[in-house]
């Protein structure tokens, strides 16, 4: 049995993530081929790569989270109501990025309002997702009629508690052990199922919890394959199976999670 201390440190955890074609099968253009850049970009600057290695149907914005914070639109600040100044700069700089996105795809900048389970509500025609840690923030976005789903995680570079790696990760990757190579060590799959999560939940109304996602992880590319062992869980957009891209940043680490349209 879990205990409720093990329970409130998951909870706690998970809490600080929602705070802080290319081809069918996602080969995602040259990507498999080539090694990702061994240079650390800072996350404002990891925009370009997450576009090269993804497709021009994507947009991707991000940087730090600092004082003065951008101004949200009336109406998305009228949602937030009455929140910390943590929290109120948070969502500032989170809508920021998702119209920065979205302008990017060249759509106007237009108020990103929640929905109950407080994920984004993106104009018609656009599929997104939000992402902070405790320093940096940023968004993604995509045109729907060839995106399906995508999803966004940003983890700080913070190593995984030992005690709670049973609890996020599986037997088989615990023994597979793919995170060994990367310096984010099985916090790297972390922040890839949190992503899965967010591309999964808001087209099938279900929650995932840690054990039901297996993840294979090529790091030598920075490409994901993560598989809903679940059985009792619905597929997704007919798959079981939802891939990505995973890229290290000074400070940090970006995961994303996409469904395209077809795939």
């Amino acid at each position: 049995m879990i205990s409720s201390l093990t329970l409130r440190a998951l909870s706690s955890l998970r809490s600080q993530v929602s705070y802080r074609k290319a081809s069918a099968d996602l080969q995602l253009h040259t990507f498999p081929e080539q090694r990702f850049a061994q240079s650390m970009k800072t996350l404002t600057t990891l925009g370009a790569a997450i576009g090269a290695a993804l497709a021009h149907d994507i947009s991707f914005s991000g940087g730090s989270i600092y004082d003065p914070f951008p101004l949200p639109f009336p109406a998305e600040d009228d949602m937030l109501g009455n929140v910390s100044l943590r929290r109120r700069r948070e969502f500032a700089w989170g809508r920021h990025h998702a119209h920065e996105a979205l302008r990017k795809l060249g759509f106007a900048p237009v108020p990103i309002l929640s929905r109950v389970d407080r994920a984004p509500l993106w104009p018609s025609g656009v599929v997104g997702s939000i992402s902070h840690s405790s320093s940096d923030c940023g968004a993604v976005a995509g045109i729907s009629k060839n995106v399906l789903a995508l999803g966004l995680d940003i983890e700080d570079q913070e190593p995984l508690e030992a005690d709670l790696l049973p609890f996020v990760c599986t037997c088989e990757e615990i023994e597979r052990k793919e995170w060994s190579s990367s310096p984010f060590g099985p916090k790297l799959l972390f922040a890839i199922k949190e992503a899965v999560y967010k591309s999964y939940a808001p087209a099938t109304g279900e929650f995932l919890d840690f054990q039901d996602v297996s993840v294979r992880t090529n790091d030598q590319c920075g490409v994901f394959e993560a598989e809903i062992v679940n059985p009792e869980k619905p597929t997704s957009f007919g798959s079981r199976t939802i891939k990505g891209i995973y890229r290290p940043f000074v400070g940090g680490i970006v995961a994303l999670a996409v469904r395209f349209r077809g795939a």
